[in-house]
């Protein structure tokens, strides 16, 4: 993939529509990049040789950060039972990956922290509707096996920080979206109608940007028609489409609405799995959506 081209190339569209697209994300791009400190986090956490010392460095030196970290581990997301009261502690208690994670979870809270309401539609709510899809692939991957818990978590965090980014710089457009999704139009055809593009394409653009591995990318870009993915290692994408799916069957959605289908049978069978493991799974999942709330509202 190149890195100067968004990763979905519509083959509908014209190659000047394509160099116009490739302008619009890479601006948006700029304006929405990660704060350096997030960047470090990062690239601290890919780093075999990085150590909790190396990582307390970096989180040091963003105050918020911090203290979310804090407030995170001391919560009942995480159930400890006593309070911890140092940084280089909760690090170590979290581990890299999980601190990873975390610091993108309040990057993208960062995001929804300015209140906006249009028709249904508001940050708070999508917020909650991406860390609730988030966590509930945490829980189909531990449940499959066939993807690594804590890159199911950030594909489904991730998953449409494209809508948020049409929020923040392109609200107007975004509202004349959700007009048409009032009549019933699907959102990703009313976002291209309104905007030529759409959030799985912008998010996608954006992930690729930032280094996040294809995977992740994929998930992102594919996971509102998971069917025109030909590529290989679809699991994570198939996870992400049944915990969107799941998400909005408990009533959290993106946009206020019910728009997703029932999962395709391609992906139970990719992820060995049919409806009535979900049965299974109820009570994991009830306790998942409450440790989702308890998260979103950290």
């Amino acid at each position: 993939m190149s890195p100067t081209c968004p990763p979905s190339v519509r083959q509908v569209k014209s190659v000047q529509h394509q160099e116009a697209l490739q302008r619009l994300f890479q601006r948006v791009g700029q304006m929405s990049s990660l704060p350096s400190v997030a960047q470090r986090v990062l690239q601290t956490a890919q780093d075999e040789n990085s150590s909790t010392t190396d990582l307390l460095a970096v989180v040091e030196q963003d105050p918020t950060l911090a203290i979310r970290i804090l407030r995170t581990v001391n919560s009942s997301y995480y159930g400890l039972g006593h309070q911890v009261a140092d940084l280089r502690t909760a690090l170590t208690m979290l581990g890299l990956v999980e601190v990873r994670n975390l610091a993108l979870t309040v990057y993208v809270a960062r995001l929804c922290e300015e209140p906006a309401k249009y028709c249904g539609f508001s940050r708070e709510q999508l917020w909650h509707h991406l860390v609730t899809v988030g966590s509930i692939a945490r829980l189909l991957a531990r449940h499959c096996g066939k993807v690594d818990p804590d890159e199911a978590y950030l594909a489904g965090l991730l998953h449409d920080v494209g809508v948020l980014l049409i929020d923040q710089y392109m609200h107007g457009s975004l509202c004349q979206a959700i007009d048409l999704i009032q009549t019933g139009m699907s959102g990703i055809d009313a976002e291209q109608r309104v905007l030529t593009f759409d959030h799985s394409e912008l998010g996608a653009y954006i992930a690729h940007q930032g280094s996040f591995p294809d995977r992740i990318t994929n998930a992102i870009e594919y996971h509102h028609d998971a069917r025109r993915y030909l590529g290989p290692e679809r699991e994570l994408l198939e996870i992400v489409v049944l915990a969107d799916y799941l998400a909005e069957q408990h009533d959290i959605t993106a946009f206020g609405r019910h728009l997703l289908p029932p999962p395709p049978d391609r992906t139970w069978r990719t992820l060995e799995m049919d409806p009535s493991s979900l049965e299974d799974l109820s009570g994991e999942i009830q306790t998942t959506l409450a440790s989702a709330r308890e998260l979103a509202n950290i």
